[in-house]
C-alpha cells in the first residue's frame, strides 16, 4: 500500500513526489514513457541537440526551493546561465529590437527604436511587478478553488487593489493605452502566448508576465531544460521515491471503503490518495473513465498547439540570440485564425530558440541548434505536404528579416506535430497548455487543484490551476502539497 500515486513523470508530479515524500509518504511515480520529464524532452542528431519542448526559464528559484526542502544544494544537482537580453524582436518593416532585462539598457533601446515615452516603458514594468508580488503571488500559491484556503485577511486587505489589476480589460486593450506604437503594442500582447492565449480576448492581468521575464530576468539551465526533471528524479532517487517508466496505466479505481488501486498492463497497485500529473481531461477519459468530467473540461476552449522544426544549422548567425521572435504584419488576424477559423495562417508569428547560444556544445563548432516554432490550433492534423509549405513559408520569411540563406545549411532536421505532442505527452488535442486563458474569469474557470467528486484525489501540472510552464506547473505541486497536508 502506497500513501500517494502519482500518475505522471512530468516537472509537477515529480516536483509532487518530492514534496510528499518530505511529508513522510511512501510515493509511486507511474509514467508511461521510458524517461522522466514529459515534454520537457531532448533531441539528438549529428552533434546538434534540442530540447523538444519549454525553452523558456524564468523564477529558477521556484526549482531551488525543492533541493533546499531536503537541505541539499540546488548547484550539485543542476545550474543554468543568465542571459542579458530577454527577447530579439523581429517586424516586417526591417525593424530590429533587443529587449535587455538591464532596464536602461531597455529604456535607451526604445527610445531609439520606437520614440515611444520610456517613462510609459518604467511604469508597466513597475506595474506587472506590483501585480505579480500582489495579486499574483496570493492567487498563484493556494487553491483557489477551495473557500477554506484563501487567505481573506489578505484579500480584504487588498481589496482597493483588485480594481487596479486591470482584470476586465483585455491585454491589447491595456497596452493600447499605455504605448503609442504599435510595434510595442504588439510586444507587449505576446506575454499571452505563454499560456497559449489571446492577447486580444485574456485577461489584461497577464501582463504581469513581463516581470517575469523584464524584472527577474531570463535563464538556461546548462546541459539543457532537461537538467530540471533530471535533476528532481535523481533527488528523489536518492530519497526513497519509487519510479516505475514505461508503463500503461489502465485504470484509477475509488475503493469503497477508501483509497484507490491503480492498474497497468503487468500490475496494480493500491494507495491511499492519487494526484494526476497528467493532462486533466485524458485522465478523466483514459484512466479514471469518468465520461461526465469527461466531457465538462473537454468542452472549454483549448490553447494552441504548435509545429515545432529542430533544425542542424551548420552556420552562425550573430544577428540571433537565445530567444528571438519574427512578427506577423496583423496580429490581430493571426489570433482570429488560431482561435475562431482554427486555421494555421502562414505568415504567422514565429519564434526561434537557439539554446548554443548559452550552451555552446549544444551545437557542433560553427553551427546553431534551431528551435523553430510556429503556434497553430489545437487538433488540426497537419500531413507531410503542409508541413513543408509552412516549413518553406517560415524560412524564406526568416531569410528575408535576416537578409542572408539559411536554407542551404540546414543539414539535419526533426519535427514534432500537433498529433505527436498528443501521441508522445498525453495533451488534449495536442494543446500545449491545456484550457485556454481567453476568458476574463478563466482562473476560476480552469481545473481546481483537487476533486469535488472523488475525495483524496488532487491534480498538478500545466492543465489544472495555476497554469502552464515550468513554474506554475511547480507551483500546481506545492498548492497539492498543501491541500494533503491541510486535509491530514
Amino acid at each position: 500500500m502506497y500513501d500517494t500515486i502519482i500518475i505522471g513523470g512530468g516537472v509537477a508530479g515529480l516536483a509532487a513526489a518530492l514534496r510528499l515524500r518530505k511529508r513522510g509518504d511512501r510515493v509511486l511515480v507511474l509514467e508511461k514513457n521510458s524517461y522522466v520529464g514529459g515534454k520537457m524532452n531532448a533531441y539528438h542528431s549529428k552533434g546538434y541537440r534540442w530540447d523538444t519542448g519549454p525553452s523558456l526559464f524564468t523564477i529558477p528559484t521556484v526549482v531551488d526551493e525543492l533541493y533546499e526542502l531536503y537541505g541539499r544544494n540546488p548547484r550539485d544537482y543542476y545550474d543554468y546561465n543568465t542571459d542579458t537580453v530577454a527577447c530579439r524582436y523581429f517586424f516586417r518593416d526591417g525593424l530590429r529590437t533587443t529587449f535587455y532585462t538591464d532596464r536602461e539598457q531597455l529604456k535607451t533601446e526604445i527610445a531609439e527604436k520606437f520614440g515611444d515615452d520610456v517613462n510609459a516603458v518604467d511604469a508597466y514594468l513597475d506595474k506587472s511587478r506590483e501585480k505579480f508580488e500582489s495579486m499574483g503571488q496570493i492567487f498563484l500559491q493556494i487553491s483557489i478553488h477551495k473557500f477554506s484556503e484563501l487567505p481573506w485577511g489578505k484579500i480584504a486587505g487588498m481589496s482597493g487593489k483588485i480594481a487596479r489589476m486591470d482584470l476586465f480589460k483585455d491585454l491589447n486593450q491595456l497596452n493600447q493605452k499605455k504605448f503609442k506604437d504599435p510595434r510595442l503594442i504588439q510586444i507587449f500582447n505576446r506575454y499571452t502566448t505563454y499560456n497559449g492565449s489571446n492577447p486580444y480576448e485574456a485577461s489584461g492581468i497577464y501582463s504581469m508576465i513581463a516581470h517575469l521575464e523584464q524584472n527577474i530576468g531570463t535563464f538556461f539551465p546548462k546541459g539543457g531544460m532537461r537538467a530540471i526533471p533530471e535533476g528532481f528524479h535523481r533527488l528523489g532517487q536518492e530519497e526513497g521515491v519509487e519510479y516505475e517508466l514505461g508503463v500503461t496505466i489502465e485504470a484509477c479505481t475509488p475503493k469503497a471503503e477508501g483509497g484507490y488501486t491503480v492498474t497497468t498492463t503487468t500490475q496494480t497497485y493500491a494507495a491511499k490518495r492519487v494526484v494526476c500529473a497528467v493532462d486533466c481531461v485524458q485522465f478523466y477519459k483514459r484512466i479514471l473513465k469518468d465520461e461526465a468530467l469527461y466531457n465538462k473540461y473537454s468542452k472549454q476552449e483549448s490553447s494552441t498547439s504548435a509545429l515545432i522544426l529542430y533544425m542542424g544549422v551548420k552556420k552562425e548567425f550573430p544577428e540571433l540570440g537565445l530567444h528571438n521572435i519574427f512578427f506577423s504584419d496583423d496580429y490581430k488576424a493571426e489570433f482570429k485564425s488560431l482561435f475562431k477559423d482554427k486555421k494555421i495562417a502562414l505568415d504567422g508569428t514565429v519564434y526561434v530558440h537557439i539554446s548554443s547560444k548559452l550552451n555552446p556544445e549544444d551545437a557542433p563548432e560553427g553551427g546553431e541548434n534551431w528551435f523553430v516554432m510556429m503556434n497553430v490550433p489545437a487538433g488540426i492534423d497537419i500531413d507531410d505536404a503542409l508541413e513543408a509549405e509552412i516549413r518553406e513559408a517560415i524560412l524564406t520569411r526568416l531569410e528575408k528579416a535576416l537578409g542572408k540563406d539559411s536554407k542551404p545549411y540546414v543539414e539535419t532536421e526533426l519535427s514534432w506535430k500537433p498529433t505527436q505532442i498528443a501521441a508522445d505527452t498525453g495533451a488534449h488535442l495536442g494543446s500545449v497548455y491545456g484550457a485556454a486563458s481567453n476568458r476574463k474569469i478563466a482562473a476560476l474557470t480552469r481545473h481546481p487543484n483537487f476533486s469535488r467528486k472523488y475525495k483524496d484525489l488532487y491534480f498538478c501540472g500545466g492543465t489544472v490551476h495555476p497554469g502552464g510552464g515550468i513554474p506554475l506547473a511547480i507551483q500546481s505541486a506545492k498548492i497539492v502539497d498543501k491541500l494533503v497536508a491541510s486535509e491530514r
